[in-house]
C-alpha cells in the first residue's frame, strides 16, 4: 500500500473520529426525520473539509485586504489573533462583547463542523436556509456561508452593519463590506438578501448621530453592491415583519428548513422576557413565546421552522469539538 494512500486513509479515519465525537457530545434536537438527498459519509466529510479550506482562504484574503487598506490592529490584539477580530471600540460599536468569544469564533474549523451539523439536521442541496447576521461574529457569518455553499443549500441572509466590541467594527470592514469584498474576490457567493443598520430598533438608534449616518452610508453602498434590499424600519416590530417578508419572497414558495441566528440581533431575539431564555445550539420548531414582542426566532418557530442559534460561542465550541 502506497504512503499517499496510507496518509489519505489516516486523514479519513481522523475526520470520522472527529465527526463521531462531535455528534456524541450533542444533546440537542436531532433534526428532521429521514430527509431526502442523503450522501455517503465520506462525501460529507469531503464537503466539510472543503468548507474549512474556503474559510482559511477567506481569512487570508481578509488579512491581506486589511493590510492593504492600512487598517491598524487594536493594541490589545496579538500577532496570532485572527483577521476576523476587529477593534474594541469604534463609532459603529453598539454593545460589549467578549474577546475570548470572538477568538473562539474565529477558527476556520467552524465551517467544517457547521457543514456536518447542518447536514445531520436536514440541510441538503437545494434546501432553503434563512439567517440573521449581526456584525458581531463575522467569522461565523463566513463559516455558515461556506457550509451552505459546500452543501449546495440556498442561504438567505439579512445582515447588519453594526457590531459588538471585537466584531466587524471597523469602517471599511463591517460585515456587509467584508461580504462585498469576498464576493468580488470570488471566494463566496452573495448571501445577503437585505442589509440593516442593526443595533437598537434595527436602526442603530444606540449610536451617536454621526455614527448612525456613517452606518447608513455603509448600508446603502453595500446594498447597492450586493443587489440587496434595504431595511429602514420605523420600529422593531416593523423590522421583524419586513425580515419575515423578505425570507418568504426569496424562498419563492419553498420551505425554509432552518433559521440560523448569529449574534444577538434584537430583531432575531425579540424584546420579550422569553428572549433571555433562548439557548445556543439547535432549537426545536416548537412555539415558546406568544408575546407581541417576540422576534424572528419565535415567529418562525410558530410556523414549524427550527433554529440554530450561534451565540454562546465558547460553550458551543467545546460541546461541538471545534478545533482552535
Amino acid at each position: 500500500m502506497s504512503k499517499t494512500l496510507l496518509v489519505a486513509m489516516s486523514a479519513l479515519t481522523l475526520a470520522a473520529a472527529l465527526l463521531a465525537g462531535t455528534m456524541a457530545r450533542s444533546r440537542e434536537w436531532p433534526g428532521l426525520a429521514a430527509p431526502s438527498g442523503r450522501i455517503a459519509e465520506t462525501e460529507l466529510l469531503h464537503k466539510a473539509a472543503g468548507a474549512g479550506i474556503l474559510a482559511r482562504q477567506a481569512e487570508d484574503c481578509l488579512r491581506r485586504m486589511k493590510l492593504a487598506a492600512g487598517v491598524a490592529r487594536d493594541p490589545a490584539l496579538g500577532a496570532a489573533d485572527s483577521a476576523w477580530i476587529g477593534a474594541e471600540l469604534t463609532p459603529l460599536v453598539t454593545t460589549l462583547g467578549s474577546l475570548e468569544a470572538k477568538r473562539a469564533s474565529s477558527s476556520p474549523d467552524w465551517a467544517r463542523v457547521l457543514t456536518i451539523r447542518l447536514y445531520h439536521h436536514g440541510v441538503r442541496s437545494g434546501s432553503v436556509v434563512a439567517a440573521g447576521y449581526s456584525g458581531s461574529f463575522p467569522a461565523l457569518n463566513l463559516a455558515l456561508a461556506a457550509a451552505c455553499q459546500a452543501l449546495g443549500a440556498d442561504l438567505i441572509a439579512i445582515t447588519s452593519v453594526t457590531a459588538s466590541t471585537w466584531g466587524a467594527t471597523q469602517p471599511g470592514f463591517t460585515w456587509p463590506e467584508i461580504e462585498v469584498r469576498l464576493v468580488q474576490e470570488g471566494i463566496i457567493r452573495r448571501v445577503s438578501a437585505a442589509v440593516t443598520a442593526g443595533g437598537q430598533g434595527d436602526a442603530a438608534l444606540d449610536l451617536e448621530p454621526e455614527a448612525r449616518l456613517l452606518a447608513w452610508k455603509i448600508l446603502e453602498s453595500c446594498a447597492l453592491a450586493l443587489g440587496a434590499q434595504i431595511i429602514a424600519p420605523s420600529s422593531l416590530q416593523d423590522s421583524i415583519a419586513e425580515r419575515l417578508r423578505i425570507y418568504r419572497e426569496h424562498a419563492r414558495d419553498r420551505r425554509i428548513v432552518l433559521y440560523v441566528n448569529i449574534g444577538g440581533t434584537e430583531a432575531s431575539m425579540g424584546a420579550s422576557a422569553a428572549s433571555f431564555r433562548i439557548r445556543s445550539g439547535f432549537i426545536p420548531p416548537e412555539p415558546f413565546d406568544l408575546s407581541p414582542e417576540r422576534g424572528v426566532i419565535a415567529r418562525l418557530a410558530d410556523r414549524g421552522v427550527p433554529t440554530l442559534s450561534l451565540l454562546n460561542i465558547e460553550d458551543l465550541a467545546f460541546r461541538w469539538g471545534v478545533l482552535r
